[in-house]
C-alpha cells in the first residue's frame, strides 16, 4: 500500500471527493459511476454529485436532464446531483447580499450610489469558479448531505478553482477595510460602533470560505482523485495537477488510469496497447507513491445508468474487465478507409483564405492542440513567407508536449520550420503586472490630488487595494490583451489559437464585449471625477485597451479574417457538447464553417474494434443530420499518440488533403511493421 494510505474506495470517513483531470480522460464518468457506486452501496447515506464545469456534461452521462436544480437519480436511492448556472446563483448572490455590499462600497470608496450600481449589474468573468465555491458553502452550512462529490472542469480551471478560497479571504479583508473607515468614523463621533448588516454579511463570507477551505485541506475527510489515460498529454497535465494539489496542501491519495487496453485483438490494438504499455511504466514510477486504479477501456461509451453501474464495478470491485475478442489478422480495409477519409476532409479551403486568426475549439480530450498545432505547422510550410503563432489560452497548456520541446511564457521558434512560433502565456505573471501598474496609477492619483498634504490613509488604502478584489477569470482578460498587443505590433502574420475546452472558451470570446461594458462604466467614473484625478496613466491605458479591444473584436467576427473549426468525436457527449457549442458561437457572430469528427475507429475484423465502430457510425449519421450546413471532416484514430513534429505532419497530410498516398503510406508502413513484428 502506498505512503498515502487508503483510498476513496474505502474511506468511510470523507465527506468531499473531487474528480479531476485533463478533458476527455473521463473525470465525468469516473464522478458519476463513483457516486452512484457509493450510494448503493451505502444506502444511509445522503449523496449530492456537483458539477462546477460551465460546459456541464454530468446530464449528459446520466442520459437525462440535470440542470441548476438539484435533481434525484433514478436507481440510485439518496443520490441527487447539480449543475451549476453560476449566472442564476449570480441573480440569488445579488438579492441576498446586494444592499450589504453596496453599502461597504458606498463607505469605503470615492464612488457614489449610481456608480456602485452601474459597477454592480456589470457581468464578470470568472463567475463559475466563485459562485461554484460559494454554493459549495452554502451546501456544507445545510448539513443535507453526508458526502459531496465534485466533478470538476478541465485541469486548468479546476486549478484556479482550488486557489480561490484563498483568494476570497483576501477579497473580504479589502472589504473589511472599506469598512474599517465607517468603524473609525463612528467611534470618533458617535464614540461608540454597533454592527450592522455590513458586518454580518463579511462575518458569514469569512466564516463560510474558511470552512470550504478547511475541508479541501482536511486529509481525513477530503480527497482529490485525478483521472488519467495513458498518454503523454494527459500524464504530463496529470502530473502538473498533483504538484499544485501538493503545493496547496489538498489531499491526494488515488489516481484513475482509465482506458486501459488489457490484452492485443488486432493489430490496431496491439499498437496501442503497446504504446500504452510504456505509458503505464511511467505512469507507476511517476506516481508511486499513490494507489493506481486502472480501468480497462470499455468497448461501448460510458452513457446510462447501466454502463456507469458497468464503470463503477469495474472501479470499486473490479468485477468487470472486458477483453477484446479473438480475430483473425487484420485485413487491407483500414488502407481503403485512411484514403477515403483523407480524402473526404475540407478542411484544406483554410489554406487558401487571407486569414488572420484561427481557432481551434471543442469539448476536452477531442484533439484540440494536436490540430492547432498541426495546422501551424503545415501553414508555416506552406506559406515560407509568412510568419505564423500558434498561441495557446489554455491555462493547462498542451503546445509543449504536442511539439516535443519546450514552449514556455516566451515566444519560442519551432525548429521544424524557420516561420513558425510558439507561446504559453503565462497569464499569472500577466495580472500580477497590471495589479501593479493599476496600484501605481492610484498613488499617482493620490499623490497629485494631495500634493504635500497630509495622506489620506483610509482612501489611498482602499481604492489600491481594490484591484485584489479582480475576478478570478482576469488571466483570460490578460490572454486576450496580449493578442491583442501582438496582433498590433504586426509581427506575425496568421494566429493560431489552441484555445480552452467549450466552457471556457465561450467565456473567452464573450471577453471583449464585457470589457466594453466595464470601460463604459470606467470611463464615466473618469468623466465624472476628472477634476480630481485628471486624464492619468490608468486613463490612458484604459483608452488604449478599449481601442485595441474593438479592433479584435471586429476581426474575431470578421469572416473573411477569422475562422473557428470545431473538433468533437463521435460520441453522444461530444456530439451534444458541440451542438451547444455551435449555437452559442452563431450568438456571438464568431465565423465557423468547419466541423472535424476526430478519432474514428479503423475498420477491422476485431470484435472489439467492430462494436466501437458501429457504435461511432451511428454519432456521424448524427452529426451529419445536425451539423448539415457544416463542411464535416472525418479523421481516423491513429494507431499511436499524435506529438513530435514527424506525427504531426502525418496529421496535417490528412487534415488537409496534401501528399494524400505519402499520408497513407505513412500509415499503411506502420500497419505493416506492426504486422511484421
Amino acid at each position: 500500500m502506498p505512503e498515502n494510505g487508503s483510498s476513496f474506495l474505502g474511506n468511510q470517513e470523507l465527506k468531499l471527493i473531487l474528480f479531476g483531470g485533463k478533458g476527455g480522460s473521463g473525470k465525468t464518468t469516473s464522478a458519476a459511476a463513483s457516486a452512484i457506486h457509493l450510494a448503493r452501496t451505502n444506502p444511509d447515506k445522503r449523496i449530492l454529485l456537483v458539477s462546477t464545469d460551465p460546459a456541464h456534461s454530468l446530464g449528459d452521462s446520466f442520459d437525462f436532464r440535470i440542470g441548476n436544480q438539484i435533481t434525484p437519480i433514478k436507481d440510485a436511492p439518496g443520490l441527487s446531483a447539480l449543475e451549476i448556472d453560476a449566472s442564476e446563483l449570480l441573480v440569488d448572490f445579488k438579492e441576498k447580499h446586494g444592499n450589504a455590499i453596496k453599502k461597504l462600497a458606498d463607505r469605503g470608496t470615492y464612488f457614489d450610489q449610481q456608480d456602485i450600481a452601474d459597477f454592480f449589474c456589470l457581468s464578470l468573468p470568472g463567475l463559475d469558479e466563485l459562485m461554484a465555491i460559494i454554493k459549495v458553502a452554502d451546501i456544507l452550512k445545510s448539513n443535507g448531505y453526508d458526502l459531496i462529490i465534485l466533478d470538476t472542469a478541465p485541469t486548468g480551471h479546476t486549478m484556479r478553482l482550488l486557489d480561490l478560497p484563498g483568494q476570497m479571504l483576501k477579497w473580504i479583508d479589502v472589504f473589511d477595510l472599506m469598512q474599517h473607515k465607517h468603524r473609525y468614523m463612528s467611534k470618533q463621533f458617535l464614540g461608540v460602533y454597533i454592527k450592522d448588516d455590513a458586518d454580518e454579511f463579511l462575518d458569514i463570507m469569512s466564516e463560510d470560505v474558511k470552512k470550504v477551505r478547511a475541508l479541501l485541506l482536511n486529509s481525513v475527510t477530503t480527497e482529490f482523485v485525478p483521472v488519467t489515460i495513458p498518454e503523454t498529454l494527459s500524464i504530463n497535465e496529470t502530473e502538473r495537477l498533483v504538484v499544485f494539489l501538493k503545493n496547496l496542501g489538498i489531499p491526494v491519495k488515488s489516481i484513475i488510469v482509465n482506458r486501459v487496453i488489457k490484452e492485443g485483438g488486432c493489430i490496431f490494438c496491439l499498437s496501442k496497447r503497446r504504446e500504452q504499455q510504456w505509458h503505464m511504466r511511467e505512469i507507476e514510477d511517476k506516481f508511486k507513491e499513490y494507489n493506481l486504479h486502472k480501468i480497462s477501456l470499455f468497448p461501448q461509451e460510458i452513457r446510462g445508468i447501466n454502463e456507469l453501474k458497468e464503470f463503477g464495478s469495474a472501479l470499486f470491485d473490479g468485477t468487470f474487465q472486458h477483453q477484446p475478442a479473438v480475430v483473425v489478422p487484420c485485413s487491407t480495409k483500414r488502407t481503403a478507409q485512411v484514403k477515403s477519409t483523407e480524402a473526404n476532409s475540407k478542411l484544406s479551403d483554410i489554406c487558401h483564405r487571407d486569414l488572420q486568426f484561427i481557432l481551434f475549439g471543442g469539448k476536452g480530450g477531442v484533439g484540440k492542440t494536436s490540430m492547432a498545432s498541426a495546422t501551424a505547422l503545415y501553414l508555416a510550410k506552406q506559406n515560407p513567407q509568412k510568419k505564423i503563432l500558434v498561441f495557446s489560452t489554455d491555462p493547462a497548456h498542451s503546445l509543449s508536449d504536442s511539439f516535443g520541446c519546450s514552449v514556455g511564457n516566451e515566444i519560442t521558434p519551432i525548429n521544424a520550420c524557420g516561420n513558425l512560433y510558439a507561446l504559453e502565456i503565462d497569464a499569472t505573471q500577466l495580472v500580477e503586472d497590471f495589479k501593479q501598474e493599476y496600484r501605481e496609477g492610484i498613488d499617482e492619483i493620490f499623490d497629485n490630488f494631495l500634493g504635500n498634504k497630509a495622506d489620506i490613509k483610509f482612501d489611498r488604502e482602499v481604492m489600491s487595494e481594490l484591484i485584489s478584489l479582480s475576478p478570478p477569470g482576469l488571466d483570460e482578460l490578460m490572454a486576450l490583451r496580449k493578442i491583442m498587443e501582438l496582433s498590433e505590433e504586426e509581427k506575425y502574420d496568421l494566429y493560431v489559437l489552441d484555445t480552452s475546452p467549450t466552457g471556457h472558451l465561450l467565456r473567452f470570446l464573450e471577453l471583449p464585449s464585457l470589457i466594453q461594458d466595464w470601460l463604459k462604466t470606467f470611463f464615466k467614473l473618469l468623466l465624472k471625477y476628472k477634476e480630481v484625478v485628471g486624464l492619468n496613466k490608468i486613463a490612458q491605458q484604459l483608452l488604449s485597451l478599449s481601442k485595441s479591444i474593438k479592433r479584435v473584436q471586429k476581426t474575431l467576427t470578421d469572416p473573411k479574417k477569422n475562422e473557428f473549426v470545431a473538433i468533437t468525436i463521435p460520441e453522444a457527449m461530444g456530439i451534444a457538447e458541440t451542438e451547444r457549442l455551435l449555437s452559442s458561437l452563431k450568438r456571438l457572430e464568431v465565423p465557423c464553417r468547419h466541423v472535424v469528427l476526430n478519432m474514428l475507429i479503423p475498420s477491422t475484423e476485431c470484435g472489439f474494434c467492430t462494436r466501437k465502430m458501429e457504435e461511432q457510425r451511428k454519432y456521424v449519421q448524427e452529426a451529419k443530420r445536425k451539423f448539415f450546413d457544416y463542411l464535416i471532416s472525418e479523421i481516423p484514430l491513429f494507431p499511436h499518440e499524435i506529438k513530435g513534429i514527424d506525427n504531426l505532419t502525418e496529421l496535417s497530410g490528412i487534415m488537409y488533403g496534401k501528399n494524400v498516398a505519402k499520408g497513407a503510406g505513412v500509415l499503411k508502413s506502420v500497419w505493416q511493421s506492426i504486422k511484421l513484428s
